[in-house]
């Protein structure tokens, strides 16, 4: 048997990854099968298995690729110099666009996880990466003086992810988006605005007594 060129196999793999994100997102997680899959592409089941153990190592795979999408829309929307909510606005648009295909999907396969222990592990692994992407950024961002030297960075890091998350839950439930973004945004000026302010406006800070002399 011919061996399979490096280059061509990836790109069978990101033929199938998109393909399965696809179905994922018409079908839901749970409905979706190896069989669909390979129907979208045209090709056998056996096909989509030489790369493919089972559709857990599939979404595995696809989960892989979530963190540095996440950390890229990051770092490009909070700029050193620009404006923190106009970057957070930029961000929730961004993210909001990454997951535009289905919003309902991350909450249809974190309900799944709950009684699949596959599917727990690999969100679990896919969190930690978050988790590491954004307390990061937060570390850096306390050099940059918007985050409090007094702020525990991870627990911060974690209450960040949690509040995205709950937002992808309240719009799949009926929140409007521009609700979702005028909640998010608020969120974030109540966490760091009073931070930022303080240190790009020392005149607004209260002043100290005058000494008395005499």
């Amino acid at each position: 048997m011919p061996k399979v060129v490096p280059e061509y196999k990836e790109e069978a793999k990101s033929r199938i990854l998109d393909a399965a994100n696809r179905v994922f997102a018409e079908k839901g997680y749970h409905e979706a099968t190896m069989d669909d899959i390979a129907k979208r592409l045209g090709v056998s089941k056996g096909a989509i298995y030489l790369y493919f153990s089972s559709k857990e190592d599939l979404f595995e795979a696809m989960c892989k690729t979530a963190p540095q999408a996440f950390k890229e829309i990051l770092y490009s929307s909070f700029g050193n110099e620009a404006n923190p909510i106009q970057s957070a606005t930029e961000f929730f648009d961004k993210m909001l666009k990454l997951s535009a295909s289905d919003p309902g999907l991350s909450f249809e396969i974190l309900s799944e996880a709950s009684r699949n222990p596959a599917l727990k592990r690999i969100l679990k692994r896919n969190h930690a990466e978050y988790e590491e992407v954004l307390t990061g950024f937060l570390t850096e961002g306390r050099k940059r003086r918007i985050v409090g030297d007094n702020v525990d960075i991870r627990p911060l890091a974690n209450s960040l992810i949690a509040l995205w998350n709950g937002l992808e839950t309240l719009l799949v439930s009926g929140l409007s988006i521009d609700e979702a973004r005028s909640a998010w945004l608020e969120a974030l000026k109540a966490i760091f605005m009073n931070q930022h302010t303080a240190n790009h406006n020392p005149q607004d800070r209260p002043s100290r007594p005058a000494s008395k002399t005499g």
